[in-house]
């Protein structure tokens, strides 16, 4: 077993694999969620048998997992938002065995709006299809199913939309380092100071390329309850009073280093009509990572890149593409797709955000 992981060689390429790894890792278990227009990301996800085993405590495995540094230092500068998450984590180090496989949560991490947690999974048996093409260990995420996840504040499942399973890297081909990131933003809650976060994994998996119906499944139970410290001094929230017209009206937008959550009401027509863009005081795009959207299909909450710490502005345009309706294909099944070009876009929202003056909370 590899047990100088933060030393771990990546190749010259990471950057383009890791962009493969995000488009084809978009989870498709909230597909509802997403725009089919203008969401246009490749994606994969699987689709996992509930195979439930209970596992046993495995002594030998206990000697092989490597001492936990920080997986953060590990993973940070390649995943989708690169950050400085180390700086702010705690380091947990509490394992569990089943079947072979030795599980490891290593830090945990909360800002007031999501809550970040690293694991080591590391098998006796193997991996298979850890790599996106021919160069190896180049795989970036590994499939996950849960039993559950939860905080003894809210009896609501957590959102881990987005990136599915665990983002992060092989460092052999037995053990993966990666995060999991939560959306306590979407509990519609206040977030205490401290809470209790739970865990049950009953599935790990990766699979092939070439054909999806070929998976390397490791499975068993995987438990954790962890107490978690909230960092809230890192969340900046901006003052959006007033700030809209008749066809949008801006919620709320808070910032941390690591990520930026915006949430618009659509007041004239569906979440699905429009599209939002959110720039850096350089003009720059910043990148957006997912959306879910409230139950009256109007109020869409996004994330997105955070801008740069000194940023004193941002830049939030919204428009509503003007769509051309194409060819319907119908499949074997019976089954039916449109597709539509965009000609053109009207603009609903333009308008510059001050960042700089802010309230916490």
């Amino acid at each position: 077993m590899n047990k100088n992981y933060e030393n771990i060689t990546i190749p010259d390429n990471i950057d383009d694999f890791i962009d493969m790894g995000v488009q084809r890792a978009i989870d498709v278990k909230n597909m509802k969620r997403k725009k089919s227009i203008r969401r246009n990301l490749g994606i994969t996800a699987a689709s996992l048998i509930a195979i439930l085993t209970i596992g046993l405590s495995n002594p030998a495995m206990a000697a092989k997992i490597p001492i936990v540094g920080s997986v953060f230092q590990a993973i940070e500068k390649n995943i989708y938002f690169p950050s400085n998450y180390s700086e702010y984590s705690t380091s947990v180090n509490k394992t569990a065995y089943s079947n072979g496989v030795g599980v490891t949560l290593s830090d945990i991490l909360c800002d007031g709006q999501s809550l970040y947690v690293t694991y080591i999974v590391e098998s006796e048996k193997p991996f298979k299809y850890t790599s996106w093409g021919d160069a190896p260990l180049t795989m970036n995420q590994l499939m996950t199913r849960e039993k559950y996840n939860k905080v003894d504040f809210s009896d609501e499942k957590l959102d881990n939309t987005g990136i599915a399973g665990l983002e992060g890297k092989f460092i052999d081909d037995n053990t993966f380092v990666g995060m999991e990131k939560y959306k306590l933003s979407s509990l519609k809650t206040p977030i205490p100071d401290q809470f209790t976060f739970q865990i049950k994994y009953t599935d790990f998996e990766t699979h092939s390329l070439d054909n999806h119906e070929e998976r390397d499944v490791k499975s068993g139970t995987w438990a954790f309850k962890i107490p978690v410290k909230v960092n809230k001094d890192i969340r900046k929230v901006v003052n959006l009073d007033n700030i809209g017209n008749d066809s949008v009206t801006l919620n709320s937008l808070s910032i941390t280093p690591f990520d930026m959550i915006f949430s618009v009401t659509y007041n004239k027509d569906k979440w699905s009509d429009y599209k939002v863009a959110i720039y850096d005081e350089n003009g720059e795009e910043l990148q957006f990572s997912d959306s879910g959207v409230d139950k009256d299909n109007k109020t869409e909450n996004m994330s997105f890149k955070a801008p740069s710490t000194e940023s004193k502005n941002i830049r939030i345009v919204i428009n509503k593409p003007i769509l051309k309706k194409g060819e319907t294909i119908t499949d074997s099944k019976g089954q039916s797709e449109t597709s539509y070009e965009e000609i053109g876009k009207d603009l609903i929202f333009d308008e510059i955000i001050k960042i700089k003056a802010h309230e916490r909370k």
